[in-house]
Order: C-alpha cells, then structure tokens, then sequence
C-alpha cells in the first residue's frame, strides 16, 4: 500500500495542486481507495473509547426505557400492563453498526483495497458478526418489560434469512418474519416505521446513522443534516438514540453530495475540501 496522506503531510511534500485548491497534488491522491478508512476503523474496532461509549449509549437507553414505562403505563412485576385502549410500546433499531458489528468487512475492504459493495453479501452469508457491545443487555431488558422489538434495516430482503441466522446465533429477541424488516424498495426508513405505528406505540429509535432516527436526514445536505440534529436535540437520548460510526454513513454521502460516482480523487478532494481548519 502507498503512502498515506497523513504521511505526506509530515514528510512536507504537498505542493500547490491544482485539484483540489487546498494544496493537494494528483501524486498525494495516489493511495489505496480505502486509505482513509484505515484510523475510523482502528478506532471503532481497538478503541476503548469506541467500547465504552456504546456501552454508555445503551445502558442510558435502558434507563430512559424504564422511567418512560413507570411513566405512561402499569407496571407489575417488572412487566408493562396494557390498559384498554393501550397499545404495545417499541423500539426500533438499526442493525448494522447498531446490533451487529460489521468492522471485520471494512477491515477487509481495507486491506483487499475494495470498495462496498464488494465482499459484504458474502460476509453476510458468512452470518458471524458480533454483537455491538451493550445491544444485547438493552435488547433483553427491553423484551423482559414487554417493549416489542423491531429490526428496520437496509440490508435487503434475499439476505434475511443470513441476517436472521445472525441474530438467533446471538439469543437476540423478536428475531422473526414480523419484527425483521428489510428494504424492498427504498432506503428510508420512515415507510417501515409508520408501519409499526399502525400496530405499536415507537418510543425509542436507535442507530448509528441519524436516517435511522429520521427521514429528515435523508440526502440531506451537511447544513441541513446540522440543522436538523437542533431539531431533535431536546429528545436526543430519551427517544431518539445515536451511536458512533465513523467509518461509513450518509455523514460521508453528504461530503460528497451524495454522488457516489465521483472518482477516487474527486472524493478525496471533497473530504479535504470540507475539512475546517483553524487558519
């Protein structure tokens, strides 16, 4: 693998590039298409920090959960008691990132210099992710106080069966054709979440990219992502619930405003362009 742009940078070779307008020559682009990856996914996979938060994120969620059934309905015995007219709180979560920890395949990507899609249907297949740490505790926590379990994720739907096989191999619960929902036909989610609310109350949403907590996010623009963050801040850790991923996202989409057909260099060009230097 080639250099690094990092270093580059400390051997002090950038020159005045025209491609980019920051510096940035045509022989510094000249790397692995999955360079930039390399420390997002050192941090996600080695960092203490990376477990400790996660852990934090959804031991908090389980706090909120709890204080939000004591609040808005009857509980007996650890368990919610519906009254009529009541109807079955839920959570719903992303899985990739969020449930399943699919670092193994970026690293693969990595080091393979692959680009997604290449390599994930077969990791899929191979049905042997872990869990994010945390996820399994708040998941049965929230089961054991009769919160139902919704998984609404982007995989598609000729992988669930695998997604599935993973799921049970962890003892995860309300892994089934009812409470598993897979995309058909669009990435958003929102569809699939008003579909839930036909049948259930959807208290909690929890994911690593904010589209999972809401269609606003969708292609949105890095100024209106920010915005709508403000729009959601005074729920932010009660109902709506956000993990960290830096090592994909739509974060990354909107870098590049969403056009993923960009080259290599045009998007690393986008990626320094948007950084935000102190002079």
């Amino acid at each position: 693998m080639k250099k690094s742009l990092a270093v580059v940078a400390l051997a002090g070779t950038f020159g005045l590039g025209s491609l980019t307008g920051v510096g940035v020559t045509k022989a510094d682009l000249e790397k692995s298409s999955q360079e930039q990856t390399v420390m997002a996914t050192n941090w996600f996979q080695t960092s203490a920090e990376n477990k400790a938060l996660q852990i934090q994120t959804y031991n908090q969620a389980a706090e909120e959960l709890q204080e939000m059934a004591m609040q808005d309905y009857k509980v007996k015995n650890g368990q919610i008691q519906l009254k009529k007219n009541q109807i079955r709180p839920a959570v719903v979560l992303d899985i990739d990132e969020t449930v399943l920890d699919n670092s193994p395949h970026t690293a693969w990507a990595i080091k393979n210099n692959a680009a997604y899609p290449a390599g994930w249907s077969e990791w899929i297949h191979m049905a042997k992710a872990e869990l994010i740490p945390g996820s399994k505790d708040f998941l049965l926590a929230a089961d054991k106080l009769g919160v139902e379990i919704f998984y609404v994720s982007n995989r598609t739907v000729s992988e669930k069966e695998d997604t599935m096989k993973n799921l049970n191999l962890h003892g995860l619960p309300n892994v089934d054709d009812k409470h598993v929902l897979l995309k058909t036909t669009t990435s958003q989610k929102g569809i699939r979440q008003d579909e839930i609310s036909k049948t259930n109350k959807i208290v909690m949403l929890i994911g690593d990219n904010a589209n999972d907590l809401s269609d606003a996010f969708y292609k949105a623009d890095l100024k209106t992502r920010f915005a709508n963050v403000d729009q959601i801040a005074d729920e932010l850790g009660s109902k709506y619930i956000q993990l960290p991923n830096p090592m994909y996202g739509d974060w990354e989409g909107a870098i590049y405003n969403y056009d993923f057909s960009k080259t290599d260099d045009q998007k690393a060009a986008d990626r320094y362009n948007a950084l935000k230097p102190m002079k």
